[in-house]
């Protein structure tokens, strides 16, 4: 007779053995990377200053009603939805550091680092770390994540969407469809550049069940009765998406900087992205051009052979090479399309990188397939470039400044020498006023009024004028002033500015 504790101690250890199982050495390693990285971030969230656009998001949305945030009432594109109301509900609970301010897309650091592993994972545990680390080891994109800004948030929904519309194809469960609306309606709500994502996933939805019932069920396909299962899900989306994309399109000009071409805009800064922003040769840009063509378009030839050839096994295992290469190639054509008939700007600098995971994780699937044929290639390729990654994201490491916002990086600490030295020398001192670029007017301001400097008049954008009373400018800017109206109180040389007190100013002395 089996005695009950021994029974219940063999459930135990049984339990124990499958969770350690689950928990294999490869997921292992990319959970200790993905903690430090978490915590890189999240210290460089604590310490970096605040950006420009951080600061405009804080000082003009944050303090708007719920409704006035999510029916996009301030219509600029600086206003990223969700991340305004996730600011704005962060601050009420936590205050208003940069810390509490930049939470939100720290959790969705959490989101973005576990998807990643996820898309891989039960592939292969080698490739589904390196990938990974690939996904993860990018400082224009890991310092989104650091940032009170949309773009982190938006590219953390659309991974989520991502794997669970690739799901939904190996598990008919309800969640998947569910998750897959949800994710992209939050990565819309985050960053409207995901419209085009949205968009393409729809379409692929159907292209793909069009190629299964033509090519391999030899059935007639449906439009209606196999799209009714995203019926409700999209009904809902669109109703609360209508009223913010109506005034996006009436009342903003989508200036994504881009005037020339695709290949010559987006792509160029897709390729730098990947390069983490090397500084190329025209004979090398040739080279990385080349490449970058071939690791979308050699993959789109294979999938249409394999579709006329009627190769269930290819389309049935390589299901997420097909969906990744057809969301990389839609969301292009959608961005010629729009350029060509609404003279849209091609998507430049961080307004494109959300292309960058997609293109990672498009490269990932067609490693998965090449595997399959040249494993020890496939596993140097991948390792290595893993390796120079890595080696790039440590050399590149600063807690300090902040992906395209480095000009900003010492907005922060130029505040605290101000205060200092006005406590110090003028502290009966009122309606002091700052002459600036306009570049850094909403830092300022933002930690004038999350300080309470009192004593300081907002900054405006009119540059500096004879009347202010400090001057916070760019060292090349000091041809402005004359040299005997000035006294140089303190010199950044990491952004090249300095803080000067004017010497004709009657309210500092």
């Amino acid at each position: 007779m089996v005695n009950k504790t021994d029974y219940k101690l063999n459930i135990s250890k049984f339990k124990l053995e499958n969770l350690w199982q689950c928990f294999s050495k490869s997921t292992a390693i990319a959970f200790s990377i993905g903690v430090l990285i978490f915590l890189y971030i999240s210290i460089k969230a604590s310490v970096s200053s605040f950006t420009h656009d951080e600061s405009f998001s804080y000082l003009h949305y944050v303090h708007s009603s719920f409704m006035d945030i999510i029916s996009f009432k301030g219509s600029y594109t600086n206003n990223h939805i969700l991340n305004s109301l996730l600011m704005k509900y962060s601050e009420q609970f936590f205050g208003a550091s940069e810390f509490s301010l930049r939470l939100p897309n720290l959790i969705l650091l959490i989101v973005y680092m576990v998807y990643s592993y996820l898309l891989f994972r039960k592939n292969n545990p080698f490739l589904a770390v390196t990938i990974f680390v690939l996904l993860c080891t990018n400082s224009s994109l890991l310092d989104l994540f650091g940032l009170a800004r949309g773009y982190g948030l938006s590219i953390a929904f659309m991974l989520m969407s991502l794997y669970h519309f690739i799901q939904s194809y190996y598990n008919q469960h309800i969640k998947n469809i569910i998750l897959f609306h949800v994710g992209a309606l939050m990565a819309v709500l985050s960053s409207f550049t995901q419209l085009d994502f949205y968009v393409a996933l729809l379409i692929i939805y159907n292209v793909v069940i069009f190629i299964e019932y033509k090519f391999i069920l030899l059935k007639k396909y449906h439009f209606f009765s196999l799209n009714k299962v995203h019926v409700i899900p999209l009904l809902i989306n669109l109703a609360i998406l209508y009223e913010p994309v109506r005034r996006l399109t009436m009342n903003s000009n989508l200036d994504f900087g881009g005037k020339n071409g695709f290949y010559s805009d987006t792509a160029k800064q897709l390729i730098t992205y990947i390069c983490h922003g090397l500084d190329l040769s025209s004979a090398t840009w040739v080279i990385a051009k080349i490449i970058f063509t071939c690791i979308v378009f050699i993959p789109f030839v294979i999938i249409i052979q394999m579709i006329f050839r009627r190769n269930e096994s290819f389309i049935s295992k390589y299901k997420g090479l097909i969906i990744s290469n057809l969301l990389f190639i839609f969301i292009s054509i959608l961005l010629i399309i729009q350029h060509v008939i609404f003279n849209l700007d091609y998507p430049i600098s961080r307004f494109c990188i959300f292309l960058l995971p997609i293109f990672i994780i498009h490269f990932g699937f067609f490693i998965l397939y090449l595997n399959d044929k040249f494993k020890r290639i496939t596993h140097i390729v991948v390792l290595s470039l893993a390796i120079l990654s890595s080696t790039s994201f440590l050399l590149k490491a600063d807690l300090r400044s902040c992906s395209e916002w480095g000009f900003d990086m010492e907005t922060k600490n130029m505040i605290i020498k101000l205060t200092k030295y006005h406590t110090n020398n003028n502290p009966d001192s009122e309606k002091i006023k700052m002459g600036t670029n306009w570049l850094f007017e909403p830092t300022i301001n933002f930690y004038r009024q999350t300080n309470n400097i009192n004593w300081l008049i907002p900054a405006d954008r009119s540059g500096i004028s004879p009347e202010d009373d400090y001057f916070y400018i760019f060292k090349d800017e000091l041809y402005q002033l004359n040299p005997e109206n000035f006294k140089i109180l303190f010199e950044f040389n990491k952004t090249n500015t300095l803080l000067l007190k004017n010497n004709n100013s009657n309210s500092v002395e």
